[in-house]
């Protein structure tokens, strides 16, 4: 082979030159644009991809070096740099077509008129722009014939913004200065999102959005009534964000297709009702808000982040509970939250009521894991209070992940065998453990656990220990030599003196 391909011309090893127009475009696009310029004049195969190259993006670097040094006092247009670059960009029909005026480091406000041949351009199919001014009117109208995604960021707008089109299927606008009213008329629209700024007073309306899939509001002007009666005609919708929004109070929504519900920082939200029988993941992120959440969906995902004071407040358990009652029939619950001491209810407190998540089987907690032992025990009998039927207990800190997983036998449990719960009607997790697997943990963790579930579980039968490396044995078919199965309390009391005073138990 090799002494065929010496005898060959070199002509005959350019392989790259025979490779389909698209695929030399898409090398192309991942260098250095000097480099694909460059690449243009090794074959006529090349400088006919790179005439016809369907993505330009011009940067400064490229236009006019530094030249754009703008201030908040200079109010002049740059130089032609920018203008002769957008014209041979159009000449030459491009489809994708960014412009960004903006860059890094450069005062946020938009001084340089956009030319009105963009908007005109019959070729441009995908447009974003940032950084520029959209004209001086008071009412601005944009007619998209061709074009199918459209963004705006960091533009200037005076007052109303009105986009038509039937081919649009995506609209992003992120912090338009000055902009404060949005009308879209976009039957065929898919995607909307729209960012403003802390203080960001924009209205919209996109009700002739029949096709909306998508939708994601930042900082918007939405009221409860348009929450409940707008998004209702989305009939398509499938995932809706809403992130501080502070005129929101009571978030209610009804959509059979909705599929992802995500709200964020909405200050003053106080009730939340979701009836989506298709929804499969629920996201909140706030403060600890009153227990009005109900959700109408047969099995979802719900993840929860709680913004909290180092300084809990008298009642923060007993709203905690009510809150975390509104997720007992999840599938799956998430719990992110800083401070670790927010999470670990005090013993009176637990003796006194029932636990709300009762019916919860998998319960993931995203937190930095505690290095102090009581702080690890004190949180696992919280966690254990707050769903005593759990079949799955992960911590997640950083990227390791932590899990114990719990096997019960309701028929092995003795009817006030524990005083801990006697009298109440919802039995702790203690009555019916069988086995626990404890997976990923570091050893000192492991033994600690293990006492634990000792003197807690007294009818369990079985623990044992799986890390990564022993699941992928078991996966093989090999025997795992790094897993500790202990088949009844009695071996682990006899381990745990062991390995804690280094004699056996009597």
């Amino acid at each position: 082979m090799r002494r065929f391909m010496i005898n060959k011309p070199i002509q005959e090893l350019d392989l790259i030159s025979e490779l389909p127009g698209p695929i030399i475009q898409h090398i192309m696009s991942l260098i250095p644009y000097k480099e694909a310029a460059r690449m243009s004049v090794l074959s006529k195969r090349f400088a006919s991809a790179w005439n016809c190259f369907p993505i330009i993006i011009l940067d400064e670097t490229l236009i006019m070096g530094s030249c754009l040094e703008l201030t908040e006092s200079r109010s002049e247009q740059p130089n032609n740099g920018i203008e002769n670059a957008i014209a041979y960009a159009i000449e030459n029909k491009v489809k994708e077509l960014e412009l960004d005026i903006v860059g890094q480091g450069l005062i946020f406000k938009a001084h340089y008129n956009l030319p009105r041949k963009v908007l005109s351009c019959q070729s441009i199919t995908v447009l974003s722009l940032k950084g520029f001014v959209l004209e001086s009117s008071q009412n601005l109208t944009l007619n998209f014939p061709f074009i199918k995604e459209l963004k705006l960021e960091k533009c200037t707008v005076m007052q109303t913004l009105n986009i038509s089109s039937q081919t649009l299927k995506s609209v992003v606008i992120e912090f338009c200065q000055d902009l404060e009213k949005i009308n879209i008329n976009a039957s065929n629209l898919e995607s909307f999102s729209l960012s403003g700024g802390p203080d960001s007073s924009s209205s919209i309306n996109i009700t002739a959005c029949k096709s909306l899939k998508y939708l994601s509001l930042k900082n918007a002007q939405i009221t409860d009534e348009w929450i409940k009666h707008e998004v209702a005609q989305f009939f398509r919708l499938e995932v809706l964000k809403v992130v501080g929004c502070r005129l929101l109070k009571n978030f209610h929504v009804s959509d059979t297709n909705l599929k992802t519900v995500d709200l964020r920082n909405c200050s003053q939200l106080q009730k939340i009702e979701i009836y989506a029988r298709s929804l499969n993941t629920f996201v909140y992120h706030g403060h600890l808000m009153p227990s009005e959440v109900f959700i109408d969906s047969p099995s979802f995902r719900a993840k929860i982040s709680l913004s909290v004071d180092l300084q809990l407040p008298h009642d923060w358990f007993s709203r905690l509970r009510d809150f975390l009652s509104c997720f007992d029939h999840c599938e799956e619950l998430e719990i992110a939250c800083e401070v670790g001491k927010a999470l670990i209810v005090p013993i009176d407190f637990r003796v006194n009521s029932l636990p709300p998540l009762y019916d919860l089987n998998y319960l993931k907690l995203v937190a930095k894991f505690p290095t102090n032992t009581e702080d690890l025990l004190d949180l696992l009998e919280s966690l254990l209070w707050f769903a005593p039927h759990l079949t799955i207990l992960s911590f997640v800190s950083g990227r390791k992940e932590k899990s114990l997983k719990f096997e019960y036998d309701p028929e092995i449990a003795i009817e006030g065998d524990l005083e801990c719960c006697y009298s109440l009607p919802i039995k702790c997790w203690q009555h019916s453990l069988k086995k626990v697997i404890v997976e990923n943990f570091e050893e000192r963790e492991n033994m600690v656990l293990e006492k634990f579930l000792a003197q807690k579980g007294i009818r369990m039968e079985a623990t044992s220990r799986e890390d990564n490396a022993c699941a992928d044995a078991k996966a093989g078919g090999s025997e795992d030599s790094g897993s500790v199965i202990i088949r009844n309390v009695s071996d682990l009391r006899a381990i745990f003196m062991s390995n804690f005073f280094g004699f056996d138990d009597i």
